[in-house]
């Protein structure tokens, strides 16, 4: 097959995003596919030039400022190279940005384009943190309490500490912040603010780190998350050797199958495909509160979603092509 793949985009998850299209690169590769990469941020006068430079951009590093130079709107061009190409499928590695809030997957679909992942409304509604906890709540899906702010808000909070604040529409937990106490949450929102103009305050969920990977249709084992630092932020989630992964959790196998359960139900109320990930927070009462839907989780060594498919015997070059070939006979 001939794939595109596309990486990068004008969002603070493009390193990531860049992580992810070089492991499923290697994949493709290895299964002797065809493929060539395409970021939307780039014009494609320079891709050349882009696509020498990924070997040097590290995981672990932002550049955000940068980013606010970068456009998006490059790929309303690119769609006619897409064509031109025949490739047979494209292989959306993008997080965060239009990459994964809804818009590049409109335009490849009413191009008619086959590309992985969810489709566009999926994506708009998960990667709006407000809109997803509000569509939770109506179907009876336990989430944090929660609060929407903006710039404009003085003062703002009415949950009692610990609480957790974070960009209403940003992955990769970029510009989160634990804050126990009151003197801290000026500081704390601005960070926030510097991602988007809007940002949740939800109620800290004292307990387990999970998240429920689902890969055609199918639930994969759970995974927890043990971070040495305390806080799965940017900087624990692609440092390396800064947390701990248990596949699968060691809990009683009732709770494992009522977070499945939980996770089965968000994603159809979604309306999600093909593959993605829903995160949860375990109390002590074991009662589950989901936290956020990903439809493109990422695809790096890091990664959460291959570790979990790796531990049921799935290779990664293996899932990659499952991932494909599901797109392609539906």
């Amino acid at each position: 097959m001939k794939i595109c793949i596309l990486l990068g985009g004008a969002s603070t998850e493009r390193n990531v995003s860049i992580h992810s299209g070089l492991a499923v690169a290697e994949a493709l590769r290895e299964k002797k596919h065809e493929f060539k990469f395409l970021d939307p941020a780039t014009p494609l006068k320079k891709m050349g030039n882009f696509i020498d430079s990924l070997d040097t951009i590290s995981v672990e590093t932002q550049n955000f400022d940068k980013l606010k130079k970068m456009q998006d709107n490059y790929f309303l061009k690119q769609i006619d190279w897409i064509k031109k190409e025949k490739f047979d499928i494209v292989f959306n590695a993008l997080h965060g940005g239009n990459g994964e809030n809804g818009v590049i997957s409109a335009v490849l679909q009413i191009a008619g384009i086959p590309f992985t992942g969810s489709e566009y409304m999926a994506s708009a509604i998960a990667m709006d943190k407000y809109r997803t906890k509000k569509l939770l709540n109506s179907v009876g899906v336990l989430t944090p309490p929660f609060e929407l702010f903006d710039s404009s808000t003085e003062s703002p909070r009415s949950l009692p500490f610990p609480i957790v604040i974070k960009p209403n529409d940003v992955g990769s937990s970029v510009g989160l912040s634990i804050v126990k106490k009151e003197k801290n949450i000026l500081n704390e929102t601005k960070e926030a603010l510097k991602y988007s103009g809007k940002y949740i305050i939800e109620k800290y969920i004292s307990g387990r780190e999970l998240t429920v990977p689902i890969i055609c249709e199918e639930t994969y084992p759970l995974v927890e998350i043990v971070s040495k630092s305390g806080i799965y932020d940017y900087k624990s989630k692609y440092g390396l050797g800064m947390n701990e992964y248990l596949i699968p959790p060691l809990m009683d196998s009732s709770v494992t199958g009522k977070i499945k359960m939980s996770a089965k139900k968000v994603w159809n109320i979604f309306g999600m495909r093909n593959y993605g990930r829903i995160d949860f927070r375990l109390n002590e009462n074991n009662e589950a509160f989901c936290l956020e839907a990903n439809t493109l989780p990422g695809m790096t060594n890091a990664s959460l979603l291959p570790k979990s498919a790796k531990y049921s015997g799935l290779e990664f070059p293996d899932l990659i092509e499952k991932i494909i070939t599901d797109v392609l006979t539906k």
